[in-house]
């Protein structure tokens, strides 16, 4: 997979910082992590994902390292 394959395919996107940070408030009610919503540089909307030092690094279980093809 390529680095833009792994940072956003398979990922919801959101219109907006306000409908992504809305949707990570529900998923902290819910009993979910603690998620933060960023802009992708690759579609130029929105995801969320884990906040800094808290990321797993994975992607359906396989490090991102050995999913991404030089």
């Amino acid at each position: 997979m390529t680095e833009e394959e792994v940072s956003c395919l398979g990922k919801d996107r959101y219109p907006t910082r306000r409908a992504a940070k809305k949707d990570a408030s529900r998923i902290r009610r819910t009993g979910g992590p603690n998620l933060r919503p960023y802009p992708c540089r690759y579609c130029g909307r929105h995801h969320i994902g884990n906040r800094p030092g808290n990321a797993t690094y994975t992607r359906r279980g396989t490090p991102l390292q050995e999913l991404i093809q030089p």
